[in-house]
């Protein structure tokens, strides 16, 4: 088996080669399966979603509407989706200007397949709204032609390590088919992480080369790559800390003098040039050449999720991409001199993941794993055939072969049920986790509930805006549907209980105009705590907890359900506790009309007591 294998073979062959161009065919059939053929045979509409939409939208904004206040695009959207109250979230106001929060590396990278699109959209007569068929189509196209290139370097820089052939392209496959780098490919193209992907690996293989023969094309092209690491994610600059492992024992100082020569400052100037362009189309939208483009986001330092990015069943790397374990071993086992190799990789890391843990919200919002991560893949990709070469002893090596297969194997398994909503796309914990583990039946599909958002950016726990309770044993302000009340022995508290049945859809919640909460538009984040009772088995399964605001502005009203139960329960006859967090959008309309109140669509009888309602504001 282990000639088979060879893991430790140095001769030569084109496994690597081939294996690239396998991947490539297969990425390519199974994004025209799953858009264009599979299903309804309408997946190319969501191409371009998420937070992708804000990368993407410089493009027509600026080249097909000519127009840097957004107005235009947004109204094509609002008449692609369907939706007349749509409100795009990557705008942010800044003063009476409307700002895309996003860096513009991405619609750089995209611009010739977006002129592409343009161009098939016109001679075949197609929609020129920039999100039309062909604009979809080559946006997907260009996300995995960057892939492709990302990947192709990632080969590159294994076998500058001696690796053999078919150790990269094992390790190819691992990190495209075993991490969350896979979803990202296929399931949302347009989000930035493939493209920081390429960036990332790109630059490093470039520095390597320059690094063997310096050049000014090389220099070039090496500062063009960090400016589009720094355009596309500024933090991802921390690639800089990981560098000194690819040097192969030159000097960071005799690296820089390779790079930055005195009289040939073509990597400085290919990265100011670039960088540039941000200041630029700033002003543009805004008169102002500095601005902070994310005023309501930003880091909490002093108070890092490092535990929970790594571990948690919500969105831990180590959880959902256990394939990124083996880069901790393989360090030990990369070819260089290990003294300085093995501070440097933990340095690296620390501050990637200690930065990413910072973000206000750690676990990114609705998304596979943890994203952030796979802009570096590239860079872990060495550690991993580090330690499936250089293992010591045949069985270890085995072992770690075994390893990665079972965790290509329950990546791609998860993927499938996370694109299926098996795993949902937010609010995991380990009792969800687990209790669709390995599961295919459709019962589990979506059959998750319950909601514990962090709270926005700068959000003041201190001093709520309203507090209301309700204990349903007398009418209370504010509060609608209190009837019926059920007079037993079986209540949570004091007297009374709230009964849902068959004949009681609607149940109790609080109604407020915003304007008593607050004086000045913000966002809201809400924590609700009750009581429940199943008087039969399943009773409260389908019950939901409503969020709905009418009239944010003068356009936009916002409607969330979620279900009370984190999971399918059986069991009736105990009262348990629940709890909700979540965040709501900023609010500009002071008669704005905020409704939080149960819903029992599947008639199930059960009960309800003990109700409490907090909404806080932002801190000033």
């Amino acid at each position: 088996m282990t000639s088979t294998l060879r893991f430790d073979s140095k001769k030569p062959g084109n496994s690597s080669k081939l294996a690239l161009i396998l991947i490539s065919l297969a990425l390519i059939a199974l994004f025209v399966w799953t858009r264009f053929i599979g299903g309804d045979g309408k997946g190319w509409r969501s191409i371009i979603s998420s937070d992708g939409i804000g990368y993407y939208a410089y493009l027509p904004s600026l080249i097909i509407y000519s127009d840097p206040s957004w107005e235009k695009f947004t109204s094509a959207e609002r008449k692609f989706y369907g939706r007349p109250d749509y409100n795009p979230k990557y705008l942010s106001q800044q003063g009476t200007k409307q700002i895309n929060k996003y860096f513009s590396g991405e619609a750089i990278l995209l611009l010739p397949f977006f002129v592409c699109g343009w161009f098939f959209s016109w001679i075949s007569g197609g929609n020129l709204d920039g999100l039309s068929f062909w604009f979809q189509f080559f946006a997907g196209l260009g996300s995995l032609f960057y892939l492709f290139v990302g990947i192709n370097c990632m080969r590159k820089i294994l076998l500058s390590f001696s690796f053999s052939e078919d150790v990269t392209a094992f390790v190819m496959l691992a990190v495209l088919a075993g991490t969350n780098l896979f979803y990202y490919s296929l399931g949302q193209p347009s989000m930035s992480h493939t493209f920081s992907f390429f960036a990332v690996t790109a630059f490093i293989w470039t520095c390597m080369q320059c690094n063997d023969a310096a050049s000014n094309s090389l220099r070039f092209r090496a500062g063009f790559l960090l400016a589009f690491i720094i355009l596309l994610r500024p933090v991802n600059i921390l690639v800089l800390a990981a560098l000194p492992l690819f040097l192969k024992g030159t000097p960071v100082s005799a690296f820089l003098k390779k790079i930055l020569p005195a009289r040939r400052p073509w990597f400085l100037f290919a990265l100011i040039a670039l960088l540039a362009l941000q200041p630029l189309l700033w002003h543009l939208q805004s008169g102002q050449w500095i601005i902070r483009s994310y005023p309501d986001e930003g880091f909490y330092f002093m108070k890092p999720h490092i535990a929970d990015f790594l571990f948690s069943f919500r969105r831990g790397w180590f959880v959902y991409t256990p394939l990124m374990l083996l880069p901790v071993i393989g360090i030990f086992h990369m070819p260089g001199q290990k003294h300085r190799n093995i501070p440097v990789f933990f340095l690296f890391l620390f501050l990637v993941v200690y930065t990413s843990s910072s973000w206000w919200c750690w676990y990114y919002s609705d998304g596979f794993g943890q994203r952030p991560m796979i802009d570096f893949y590239g860079i872990f990709a060495v550690l991993i055939a580090s330690t499936l070469s250089r293992t010591a002893g045949e069985k270890l090596r085995l072992v770690s072969f075994f390893f990665v297969y079972a965790c290509i194997c329950l990546n791609l398994f998860q993927t499938w049920q996370y694109s299926e909503g098996y795993i949902g796309r937010d609010n995991m914990n380990r009792v969800k986790y687990f209790h669709v583990f390995l599961r295919t039946s459709y019962k589990y599909r979506e059959c998750f509930g319950g909601g514990t958002e962090v709270p926005f950016y700068k959000a003041d726990l201190d001093h709520p805006l309203a507090s209301f309770e309700n204990s349903f044993d007398k009418p209370q302000p504010n509060w609608i549907n209190q009837d019926p009340w059920m007079l037993a022995a079986c209540k949570a508290s004091g007297k009374k209980a709230f009964l849902f049945t068959k004949n009681c859809e609607f149940g109790p919640g609080i109604e407020i105009h915003y304007g008593c909460l607050s004086k000045v538009p913000s966002p809201l984040y809400c924590e609700i705590g009750l009581k429940l009772y199943d008087s039969i088995p399943e009773a409260s399964n389908q019950a939901m907890f409503v969020v709905a605001i009418d009239s944010i502005n003068r356009s936009y009203n916002y409607y969330n359900a979620f279900r009370l139960n984190e999971i399918p329960l059986s069991e009736p006859g105990t009262w348990r506790p629940v709890n909700y967090s979540f965040n709501l959008p900023r609010i500009t309309n002071p008669n704005a009309l905020l409704k939080l109140y149960l819903w029992n669509p599947g008639k199930g009888t059960f009960m309800a007591d003990d109700m409490e309602i907090r909404v806080y504001g932002k801190s000033e």
